[in-house]
């Protein structure tokens, strides 16, 4: 890669540059569990190596960046291109036909003579920044941004190569990776303004919007099921000796870039700053997140059949996202004084986060629910205090901090947030009520005495 800034003038500053890189990946490994892979060999046709099959991806990017200083108003105004190529010689399979509504029932999805190479996923994303004084203790700005991201290279490639995911052998627990995914694009937009109300004391506004487009999570596909003897695989003489050893493609899952989310929100800060004595920060946040899929092992576009063409109920539904807290308040307030002798400097530092409790869904037993009930919410606060001692050559900080000062018990994670069982389900006793959900606590109150030494 190569970089560069230019101060042109005193109105424009220039910056530009480009990135290549180039990734040798293979991933050897023994594992029944996925079934059959072109790792087959006739020494141990049984045992078949998960492998990403020696791919090379590669990723560009180049931008250019003008940031435009006048009397009134400050620009930023940029261009960048992304583009990446998972490098997979045969990665993009026959999966689009099956997912296509007017799919072809006798298609086998992991026909190697349907294989093609991957090839480069492009994109040019523009960015615009603006601020400008209004009054003399207010100033507005603005922001918007496009961006790129390419898939983990896991769900690309994890067992990309695979011929089928060997029926029940593997059943529903198998992720076939997808080396022809998209890249997730975010355009961004934020506006807001600053105001002094006083010298060091600042108040900032601000909203937001995201919109989230090839999200990436899983397909479930049921296909029509084919009868694989493993022959076309460079393996003609077949898995075994006879029909009794071939393996039925039936079942199986594989990432997708289908879905979409949209976050949105309102944001507002006061700060007072200082180079000593009081200083501290309060921020209260208000947001909607929604989308079809919480993360990239969630199927929350429903499951597909291959021989009618079509997917099931609550195809691609917005619905609540299972992270989202739609209340958070946090800050700190810090207090440091100078003093004399031995007792160079000393003070506290109290940090506060309180948020909604993380959602679930009542009464649903199923992950593609809308998550309508939260668990309770969470509230933590951290005191610390120190002091800076003057001992010659060394400045040792003597302090004491203490975690979750009010002992609060946080659900800090909830194991599978679409299962909640609340006591007017039909599943309440089997599943245990809402204890089968498995939520997960934070830290207790905590106290640590430490010595930090500066020379």
């Amino acid at each position: 890669g190569a970089h560069a800034t230019s101060q042109l003038n005193n109105r424009h500053q220039i910056k530009a540059g480009f990135d290549y890189r180039m990734f040798d990946l293979n991933r050897w490994g023994h594992d029944v569990w996925y079934g059959r892979t072109l790792g087959y060999t006739e020494a141990n046709p049984r045992l078949q190596y998960t492998s990403f099959g020696d791919a090379a991806p590669t990723e560009i990017a180049a931008y250019v960046q003008d940031q435009m200083e006048f009397n009134d108003i400050i620009l930023n105004v940029g261009l960048r291109f992304d583009g990446f190529d998972a490098g997979s010689d045969q990665g993009v399979w026959a999966h689009e036909a099956v997912a296509d509504a007017g799919a072809d029932a006798t298609l086998n999805p992991f026909d190697p003579s349907k294989r093609r190479a991957t090839e480069m996923k492009t994109q040019i994303s523009p960015r615009l920044g603006a601020s400008f004084p209004v009054g003399d203790n207010m100033a507005f700005h603005y922001a918007y941004g496009s961006f790129f991201q390419r898939p983990h290279f896991y769900s690309l490639l994890n067992n990309h190569m695979a011929q089928m995911d060997g029926g029940t052998e593997s059943g529903f627990f198998i992720y076939l990776g997808n080396a022809d995914m998209d890249p997730m694009k975010t355009s961004t937009y934020e506006m807001g303004l600053q105001y002094s109300l006083s010298t060091n004391l600042k108040l900032d506004v601000s909203g937001y919007h995201k919109d989230i487009s090839n999200y990436p999570a899983s397909q479930e596909v049921y296909s029509v099921p084919f009868q694989d003897d493993g022959s076309g695989h460079d393996n003609e003489s077949g898995w075994g000796s006879d029909s009794t050893d071939n393996f039925e493609a039936a079942h199986y899952s594989f990432m997708v870039s289908d879905h979409f989310g949209d976050v949105r929100g309102l944001e507002f800060s006061l700060s007072k700053t200082g180079q000593s004595g009081l200083t501290g920060r309060a921020s209260y946040t208000y947001s909607i997140a929604r989308g079809t899929a919480s993360d990239k092992i969630n199927a929350g576009n429903g499951s597909l059949t291959q021989q009618e063409g079509t997917v099931a109920a609550n195809v691609l539904a917005m619905t609540t996202l299972d992270w989202h807290r739609p209340h958070i308040l946090n800050g700190f307030v810090d207090y440091h004084m100078e003093m004399g002798g031995l007792l160079q400097r000393a003070g506290a530092n109290l940090t506060f986060n309180a948020q909604s409790g993380l959602p679930v869904s009542a009464r649903s037993g199923a992950g593609g629910a809308a998550l309508k009930e939260r668990a309770p919410s969470t509230m933590e606060v951290n005191l610390k205090l120190d002091t800076q001692l003057s001992l010659g050559p060394v400045s040792p900080i003597v302090y004491l901090l203490i975690e979750n000062v009010l002992n609060s018990r946080n659900v800090v994670a909830i194991a599978d947030p679409g299962s909640f069982f609340d006591d007017a389900s039909s599943y309440v006793d089997i599943a245990a009520g809402p204890t089968n959900n498995l939520l997960a606590y934070g830290k207790p109150m905590t106290i640590n005495f430490g010595l930090q030494i500066n020379y």
